[in-house]
Protein backbone atom coordinates (compact mmCIF):
# COMPACT_ATOMS: atom_id res chain seq x y z
CA UNK A 1 0.00 0.00 0.00
CA UNK A 2 3.13 1.81 1.03
CA UNK A 3 4.50 1.76 -2.56
CA UNK A 4 1.51 2.52 -4.32
CA UNK A 5 0.80 5.85 -2.20
CA UNK A 6 4.49 6.54 -3.34
CA UNK A 7 3.93 6.32 -6.92
CA UNK A 8 0.86 8.39 -7.09
CA UNK A 9 2.62 11.37 -5.41
CA UNK A 10 5.74 10.86 -7.54
CA UNK A 11 3.34 11.20 -10.39
CA UNK A 12 1.34 14.31 -8.88
CA UNK A 13 4.65 16.28 -8.34
CA UNK A 14 6.05 14.91 -12.09
CA UNK A 15 2.90 16.75 -13.26
CA UNK A 16 3.10 19.79 -11.22
CA UNK A 17 7.05 20.27 -12.88
CA UNK A 18 5.31 19.57 -16.09
CA UNK A 19 3.06 22.22 -16.18
CA UNK A 20 5.11 24.61 -14.56
CA UNK A 21 8.02 24.67 -17.06
CA UNK A 22 5.41 23.82 -19.84
CA UNK A 23 3.45 27.23 -19.16
CA UNK A 24 6.58 28.92 -19.51
CA UNK A 25 8.77 27.25 -22.20
CA UNK A 26 7.85 25.25 -25.33
CA UNK A 27 8.73 21.55 -25.33
CA UNK A 28 11.24 20.11 -27.13
CA UNK A 29 9.23 17.40 -28.95
CA UNK A 30 6.72 19.77 -30.43
CA UNK A 31 7.44 21.25 -34.33
CA UNK A 32 9.17 24.47 -34.68
CA UNK A 33 7.14 24.96 -37.20
CA UNK A 34 3.77 25.60 -35.22
CA UNK A 35 5.50 28.15 -33.20
CA UNK A 36 7.57 30.45 -36.03
CA UNK A 37 3.97 30.32 -37.32
CA UNK A 38 2.02 32.06 -34.93
CA UNK A 39 4.83 34.41 -34.63
CA UNK A 40 4.34 38.65 -34.89
CA UNK A 41 7.81 38.85 -36.42
CA UNK A 42 8.29 38.04 -40.60
CA UNK A 43 10.30 35.12 -40.83
CA UNK A 44 13.26 35.07 -43.61
CA UNK A 45 12.92 32.55 -46.30
CA UNK A 46 14.15 29.51 -46.27
CA UNK A 47 17.66 28.84 -47.75
CA UNK A 48 17.25 25.55 -49.30
CA UNK A 49 13.88 26.69 -51.45
CA UNK A 50 14.78 26.95 -55.34
CA UNK A 51 14.70 30.30 -56.94
CA UNK A 52 13.27 30.46 -60.61
CA UNK A 53 16.16 30.31 -63.01
CA UNK A 54 16.21 29.16 -67.15
CA UNK A 55 18.06 26.10 -65.77
CA UNK A 56 15.72 25.28 -63.40
CA UNK A 57 13.03 25.42 -65.84
CA UNK A 58 14.75 22.90 -68.21
CA UNK A 59 15.34 20.48 -65.85
CA UNK A 60 11.59 20.71 -64.89
CA UNK A 61 11.00 20.56 -68.25
CA UNK A 62 12.67 17.38 -68.98
CA UNK A 63 11.82 16.08 -66.05
CA UNK A 64 8.23 15.88 -67.45
CA UNK A 65 9.00 14.93 -71.05
CA UNK A 66 10.76 12.21 -71.24
CA UNK A 67 12.98 11.29 -74.94
CA UNK A 68 10.55 9.81 -76.68
CA UNK A 69 7.92 12.19 -76.45
CA UNK A 70 10.40 15.05 -76.81
CA UNK A 71 11.54 13.40 -80.16
CA UNK A 72 8.07 12.64 -81.67
CA UNK A 73 6.86 16.50 -80.90
CA UNK A 74 10.46 17.70 -82.86
CA UNK A 75 9.76 14.92 -85.66
CA UNK A 76 5.85 16.47 -86.05
CA UNK A 77 7.01 20.35 -85.88
CA UNK A 78 9.47 19.49 -88.45
CA UNK A 79 7.18 17.51 -90.88
CA UNK A 80 5.03 20.20 -90.70
CA UNK A 81 7.52 22.77 -91.57
CA UNK A 82 8.41 20.81 -94.66
CA UNK A 83 4.53 20.49 -95.74
CA UNK A 84 4.24 24.55 -95.54
CA UNK A 85 7.21 24.83 -97.52
CA UNK A 86 5.80 22.30 -100.15
CA UNK A 87 2.72 24.00 -100.23
CA UNK A 88 4.34 27.40 -100.41
CA UNK A 89 6.60 26.37 -103.21
CA UNK A 90 3.68 24.55 -105.22
CA UNK A 91 2.11 27.92 -105.29
CA UNK A 92 4.98 30.13 -106.77
CA UNK A 93 5.21 30.01 -110.26
CA UNK A 94 7.93 29.65 -112.63
CA UNK A 95 10.44 31.85 -114.27
CA UNK A 96 9.19 31.56 -118.11
CA UNK A 97 11.22 34.60 -119.12
CA UNK A 98 13.61 31.56 -120.54
CA UNK A 99 11.46 29.88 -122.55
CA UNK A 100 11.66 30.91 -126.02
CA UNK A 101 9.91 32.68 -128.57
CA UNK A 102 6.56 32.44 -125.29
CA UNK A 103 6.47 36.19 -124.72
CA UNK A 104 8.29 37.88 -127.76
CA UNK A 105 6.91 38.74 -130.95
CA UNK A 106 8.99 36.77 -133.32
CA UNK A 107 7.40 35.78 -136.58
CA UNK A 108 5.88 32.78 -136.66
CA UNK A 109 6.46 30.00 -139.10
CA UNK A 110 4.06 27.52 -140.08
CA UNK A 111 5.09 23.97 -138.90
CA UNK A 112 2.39 22.70 -139.68
CA UNK A 113 2.74 23.18 -143.94
CA UNK A 114 6.20 22.76 -143.22
CA UNK A 115 5.75 18.95 -142.15
CA UNK A 116 3.58 18.76 -144.51
CA UNK A 117 5.33 19.30 -147.53
CA UNK A 118 7.98 17.19 -146.03
CA UNK A 119 6.93 14.39 -147.45
CA UNK A 120 8.74 12.50 -144.70
CA UNK A 121 11.99 13.97 -145.12
CA UNK A 122 13.36 15.22 -141.35
CA UNK A 123 12.71 18.13 -140.36
CA UNK A 124 14.40 20.56 -138.00
CA UNK A 125 13.56 23.82 -136.31
CA UNK A 126 13.92 25.72 -133.09
CA UNK A 127 12.50 26.37 -129.65
CA UNK A 128 11.25 29.49 -130.53
CA UNK A 129 9.50 28.73 -133.64
CA UNK A 130 7.64 26.11 -131.84
CA UNK A 131 6.56 28.32 -129.19
CA UNK A 132 5.33 31.25 -131.31
CA UNK A 133 3.50 28.82 -133.57
CA UNK A 134 1.80 27.24 -130.08
CA UNK A 135 1.27 30.84 -128.62
CA UNK A 136 -0.79 32.10 -132.26
CA UNK A 137 -2.84 28.35 -133.01
CA UNK A 138 -3.54 27.02 -129.62
CA UNK A 139 -6.35 27.88 -127.40
CA UNK A 140 -6.51 26.20 -124.49
CA UNK A 141 -9.48 26.27 -122.00
CA UNK A 142 -9.67 25.33 -118.31
CA UNK A 143 -12.26 22.71 -117.43
CA UNK A 144 -13.83 20.72 -114.72
CA UNK A 145 -14.59 22.83 -111.24
CA UNK A 146 -11.47 24.86 -111.75
CA UNK A 147 -13.04 26.87 -114.29
CA UNK A 148 -14.75 28.60 -112.64
CA UNK A 149 -11.80 30.24 -110.56
CA UNK A 150 -9.47 29.48 -113.09
CA UNK A 151 -8.08 30.02 -117.22
CA UNK A 152 -5.58 28.91 -118.97
CA UNK A 153 -2.65 31.68 -120.09
CA UNK A 154 -1.17 29.86 -122.31
CA UNK A 155 0.89 26.78 -123.11
CA UNK A 156 4.99 26.63 -123.66
CA UNK A 157 7.65 24.11 -124.49
CA UNK A 158 11.01 24.17 -122.70
CA UNK A 159 13.74 22.19 -124.89
CA UNK A 160 16.32 20.55 -122.53
CA UNK A 161 18.60 17.84 -123.92
CA UNK A 162 17.16 14.15 -124.51
CA UNK A 163 13.44 15.62 -123.31
CA UNK A 164 10.96 18.37 -123.66
CA UNK A 165 9.11 20.40 -120.97
CA UNK A 166 5.60 20.81 -121.36
CA UNK A 167 4.61 24.41 -119.38
CA UNK A 168 0.84 25.27 -118.63
CA UNK A 169 0.55 28.64 -117.51
CA UNK A 170 -2.78 29.35 -115.78
CA UNK A 171 -4.49 32.08 -114.11
CA UNK A 172 -6.14 32.12 -111.02
CA UNK A 173 -8.47 34.46 -109.60
CA UNK A 174 -7.33 38.05 -110.42
CA UNK A 175 -3.82 37.91 -110.97
CA UNK A 176 -2.36 34.79 -109.31
CA UNK A 177 -0.16 32.80 -111.92
CA UNK A 178 0.08 28.97 -111.38
CA UNK A 179 2.73 26.62 -113.30
CA UNK A 180 2.63 23.08 -114.12
CA UNK A 181 4.62 21.43 -116.08
CA UNK A 182 4.97 17.95 -117.34
CA UNK A 183 8.32 15.66 -118.55
CA UNK A 184 8.00 13.79 -121.66
CA UNK A 185 10.34 11.78 -123.72
CA UNK A 186 9.92 9.95 -126.99
CA UNK A 187 11.06 7.22 -128.13
CA UNK A 188 10.03 4.54 -131.22
CA UNK A 189 9.10 1.07 -131.09
CA UNK A 190 8.59 -1.52 -133.70
CA UNK A 191 4.37 -3.17 -132.96
CA UNK A 192 3.67 -5.94 -136.20
CA UNK A 193 6.72 -4.50 -138.68
CA UNK A 194 5.17 -0.78 -138.14
CA UNK A 195 6.96 1.83 -135.90
CA UNK A 196 4.95 3.21 -133.17
CA UNK A 197 5.79 6.15 -131.23
CA UNK A 198 6.05 5.74 -127.67
CA UNK A 199 5.78 8.49 -125.39
CA UNK A 200 7.03 8.55 -121.25
CA UNK A 201 6.35 10.91 -118.41
CA UNK A 202 10.10 11.32 -117.39
CA UNK A 203 12.71 13.50 -118.37
CA UNK A 204 16.46 14.85 -116.08
CA UNK A 205 17.46 13.35 -113.39
CA UNK A 206 15.61 11.69 -111.07
CA UNK A 207 14.07 12.18 -107.81
CA UNK A 208 15.58 10.30 -104.63
CA UNK A 209 18.24 8.78 -107.18
CA UNK A 210 16.18 6.29 -108.01
CA UNK A 211 12.59 8.17 -108.78
CA UNK A 212 11.49 9.06 -112.00
CA UNK A 213 10.98 12.58 -112.17
CA UNK A 214 7.40 13.48 -114.32
CA UNK A 215 7.16 17.09 -113.91
CA UNK A 216 6.44 19.78 -111.25
CA UNK A 217 3.87 21.79 -109.86
CA UNK A 218 5.06 25.24 -109.05
CA UNK A 219 8.63 24.99 -108.45
CA UNK A 220 8.23 21.63 -106.21
CA UNK A 221 9.50 18.43 -108.34
CA UNK A 222 6.87 15.87 -108.85
CA UNK A 223 7.38 11.97 -109.73
CA UNK A 224 6.50 9.92 -112.59
CA UNK A 225 3.39 8.41 -111.57
CA UNK A 226 1.44 11.62 -109.85
CA UNK A 227 1.83 13.94 -113.08
CA UNK A 228 0.41 10.96 -114.77
CA UNK A 229 -3.14 12.81 -114.04
CA UNK A 230 -2.31 15.69 -116.65
CA UNK A 231 -2.38 13.43 -119.48
CA UNK A 232 -6.27 14.38 -120.26
CA UNK A 233 -4.73 18.03 -120.43
CA UNK A 234 -1.93 16.91 -122.91
CA UNK A 235 -4.10 14.40 -124.82
CA UNK A 236 -6.60 17.72 -125.49
CA UNK A 237 -3.59 19.76 -127.05
CA UNK A 238 -2.21 16.99 -128.98
CA UNK A 239 -5.98 17.15 -130.73
CA UNK A 240 -5.61 20.42 -131.72
CA UNK A 241 -3.45 19.45 -134.22
CA UNK A 242 -4.66 16.01 -135.83
CA UNK A 243 -3.25 17.05 -139.76
CA UNK A 244 0.74 17.36 -137.65
CA UNK A 245 -0.65 13.70 -136.26
CA UNK A 246 -1.29 12.04 -139.20
CA UNK A 247 1.99 13.02 -140.59
CA UNK A 248 4.06 11.60 -137.66
CA UNK A 249 1.94 8.51 -137.60
CA UNK A 250 2.39 8.15 -141.65
CA UNK A 251 5.86 8.67 -141.94
CA UNK A 252 7.26 7.31 -138.49
CA UNK A 253 8.45 10.55 -137.05
CA UNK A 254 10.42 10.57 -133.76
CA UNK A 255 11.30 13.68 -132.02
CA UNK A 256 14.41 14.54 -130.66
CA UNK A 257 15.53 17.21 -128.78
CA UNK A 258 19.02 18.80 -128.42
CA UNK A 259 20.36 21.95 -126.17
CA UNK A 260 23.79 22.35 -125.30
CA UNK A 261 26.35 25.02 -125.04
CA UNK A 262 24.36 27.70 -124.04
CA UNK A 263 22.44 27.29 -127.73
CA UNK A 264 18.73 27.26 -128.18
CA UNK A 265 17.09 24.45 -128.09
CA UNK A 266 15.98 22.73 -131.36
CA UNK A 267 13.68 19.83 -132.32
CA UNK A 268 14.44 17.01 -134.83
CA UNK A 269 11.38 15.17 -136.61
CA UNK A 270 13.27 11.63 -137.63
CA UNK A 271 11.52 9.43 -139.72
CA UNK A 272 11.62 5.93 -138.97
CA UNK A 273 13.61 5.48 -142.48
CA UNK A 274 15.94 9.00 -141.84
CA UNK A 275 19.15 7.59 -144.02
CA UNK A 276 18.04 7.72 -147.01
CA UNK A 277 16.77 11.27 -146.63
CA UNK A 278 18.47 14.95 -145.73
CA UNK A 279 17.25 17.48 -143.18
CA UNK A 280 15.51 20.22 -144.53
Amino acid sequence: MASGENRKRNRKRAGKDRSLWGSLFKKDDEPQEDFMRHSFFRQEEEEDTPRFSPYNALTLLWKKFNFWTTTAILLFLSFTAVLLILLINMWRPQDLKDIAGYTDNGTTRDLSALIRNANGHEISFTEAELNRYLRDTCRLRQTGIFSIIAKCQGVAIRIHDGYAEVVIDRIIGANIHQTTTVNLTFRRVIEHGRPRLQVDFNGGPPLLNNMPRGGSIGQVSVPQHHIRMLKPALETLVACYPDIVEQIELYGYCPEFSKSGGMEGRIRLVPYTFSTHQTL
